[in-house]
């Protein structure tokens, strides 16, 4: 068989592949896809189906924290997280995890009026080590 015959049966028992494109999509894939997104354009959602609270929300309750509660609570309790509606602060002495217990809506309100969300509904505390 002559050299170029060993190339074409090659060629027809192996012809090139086509890009399949993700796993699940058609080829056509690229008619809607408009290229990658930033990581952040997505996190919202994200957090909604994790029943946590906007970005928006999180970053000013935490970064804003003494301003919205005022200098001496702030220096006895900090927010840890934000999980279903409920804020959970760490304290550090039991009389400022009472203290925290009894003004609960209190903070709830100034985190509603600071930030303008209803996300926020209660507050539990906790105990540092």
């Amino acid at each position: 068989m002559p050299p170029f015959a060993w190339t074409e049966f090659a060629l027809a028992s192996n012809p090139p592949r086509r890009d399949p494109g993700p796993p699940g999509r058609s080829r056509n894939y690229r008619e809607f896809w408009d290229g990658p997104k930033p990581v952040g354009a997505g996190i919202e959602r994200v957090m909604k189906h994790l029943d946590a609270p906007a970005p928006t929300v999180v970053t000013s309750v935490f970064s804003d924290w003494e301003e919205i509660v005022g200098e001496v609570i702030a220096a006895h309790a900090r927010p840890q997280r934000i999980a279903k509606g409920e804020l959970v602060l760490e304290v550090d002495d039991p009389a400022w995890a009472s203290e925290m217990e009894w003004l609960g809506e209190e903070i709830v309100r100034r985190i509603r009026t600071s930030v303008e969300t209803e996300e926020i509904t209660s507050v539990k505390v906790i105990l540092s080590r």
